[in-house]
């Protein structure tokens, strides 16, 4: 039976990337998007091209309560998912004294609370399934302490201890890794030039590609003996 991968906010940016990446290796996409439906649907029909099957799941993450309805949606659909993508975040820039609970709440809800529950909810139901694993999606960021996205970071930081947690708590049954990308895609904060001078910060003197993450991704889904790590796709940001 062909395998199958649940991405999380998959529509746009790197969800896309990584479900295309997946595609054409012949998994089936179970595809999770909040407000992008447009997209969404239009990345299902480029996918079905493929030969795989592609659904698609409406879902606001940060409805806690409703998380494993989610998975028992997906569930109905495609009960042969054996892969968890937990890729959707939010990224705020707000320094720490100017954190207030409302957006310390928001970065937590969905870029922790979710992944954490999300992932018992995949162990539940398909926890069984040959080969089954989770990846979270995290930053290369949490090697150092900066503060600008304070809240942001912290959160990425807790998932990061969740994925060598939770690789213990699901031992056999489950793989849990992690994957720390630099910055592979323009963000609406960075200023013209801010690419290049990371690319000549770095040791490789390069940002990877987003093939070059979902690569990377789909490498710790074979890999049957690796639990509990976390690889940084950053052309070595990580050790600056």
């Amino acid at each position: 039976m062909r395998q199958a991968v649940i991405i999380t906010g998959g529509a746009k940016r790197v969800g896309a990337a990584m479900a295309t990446y997946f595609a054409h290796k012949n998994f089936d996409i179970a595809l999770h998007y909040n407000n992008s439906k447009n997209e969404a649907t239009a990345l299902q029909k480029e996918i079905q091209k493929t030969g795989v099957a592609c659904e698609i799941f409406s879902h606001d993450l940060s409805d806690s309560k409703g998380l494993s309805g989610l998975i028992e949606k997906i569930h109905a659909k495609m009960p042969h998912c054996n892969v968890l993508v937990n890729n959707a975040s939010i990224f705020e820039r707000c320094e720490f004294m100017e954190t207030d609970e409302a957006l310390f709440d928001r970065q937590f809800a969905i870029n922790f609370k979710a992944p954490f529950f999300l992932t018992q909810a995949f162990a539940k139901k398909f926890g069984k399934n040959s080969g089954a694993c989770v990846i979270n999606i995290l930053d290369t960021d949490i090697a150092q302490n900066q503060i600008s996205h304070f809240a942001y970071l912290l959160s990425k930081k807790t998932l990061a201890d969740f994925t060598k947690m939770a690789a213990r708590a699901l031992g056999s049954d489950i793989r849990v890794n992690g994957v720390c990308p630099g910055a592979m895609l323009p963000s609406g904060e960075n200023h013209d030039g801010y690419e290049e001078k990371i690319k000549q910060l770095v040791p490789l003197k390069n940002q990877p590609s987003l093939d070059e993450l979902s690569e990377a991704v789909f490498w710790l889904v074979q890999q049957r003996s690796i639990t509990g790590q976390i690889i940084n796709i950053d052309g070595g940001k990580h050790v600056l």
